[in-house]
């Protein structure tokens, strides 16, 4: 896959490898033991399905070779958004979550990827106008959260209503190409939705990076239509899919 090379390294680069070939790849990496910046979770099993053929799975550093043989068995013929692998994989997580952090269980994120560049992105639409936002001067509206995490110098755009943020997107602080690769998180309050407000907030933070020689990265529930649409609406192209089981850590 020639398109998106930053958002493949950024990628690999938090699952603990320096490459990809064809088929399958199994990682051990550290990095399955500690918390992910950002997220305050312990990214205990992490799936990628890169979509060109690829498909890397980070585990544990001397994990459970149940978990390695159950994924050699059953990737290719299921597929890592399948409930027929999800379910199974998730009692084998869960052991792995007791065995190293005292946990009884794992959550689980299944997700659907996109990537953009200065060759994707759509255009900005000029009827809706986005402000960054490097402070707390305005207020969000009740249903939704500002990434504290980001001030001041993370990326961050909304579109402010009757001085209340209304719509967010910002860049997560990975500790990861943070700087040329946005990792996007949007929320819109319920009330604002269908305005393009999302789309447009996505569009600014990704521009941010690209405008700096930068790509961007999506990721969403392959249930979530309307994240969907947003993601493709600002000229997100499909990428792979994610399949992670997280514990939180004491």
């Amino acid at each position: 896959m020639s398109e998106f090379m930053l958002v493949r390294e950024y990628l690999l680069s938090r699952l603990g490898a320096t490459d990809a070939c064809n088929g399958l790849t199994i990682i051990e990496s550290e990095r399955r033991h500690r918390c992910e910046m950002s997220y305050g979770y312990v990214h205990l099993i992490w799936i990628i399905d890169f979509g060109d053929g690829s498909v890397v799975v980070s585990v544990p550093v001397n994990s459970a070779e149940d978990i390695k043989l159950f994924i050699r068995n059953n990737i290719e013929k299921i597929g890592i958004t399948d409930d027929l692998f999800i379910s199974p994989l998730k009692k084998l997580a869960d052991s792995e979550a007791k065995r190293l952090f005292n946990k009884e269980s794992c959550r689980c994120f299944s997700d659907l990827v996109f990537a953009c560049d200065d060759k994707t992105i759509a255009r900005s639409n000029a009827n809706v106008k986005t402000e960054r936002l490097i402070d707390k001067r305005f207020e969000c509206s009740e249903d939704i959260g500002f990434p504290d995490h980001c001030l001041p110098n993370g990326i961050v755009y909304g579109v402010i209503e009757n001085d209340k943020i209304v719509s967010l997107a910002h860049a997560h602080k990975t500790g990861e190409y943070q700087d040329i690769v946005a990792d996007i998180g949007v929320e819109t309050s319920k009330d604002f939705r269908k305005r393009g407000y999302a789309r447009e907030s996505v569009n600014s933070v990704a521009r941010h990076v690209i405008n700096n020689g930068g790509e961007s990265v999506y990721k969403c529930s392959p249930t979530n239509t309307a994240s969907i649409h947003t993601a493709l609406s600002a000229g997100y192209k499909t990428y792979g899919k994610s399949l992670i089981f997280s514990v939180v850590p004491e």
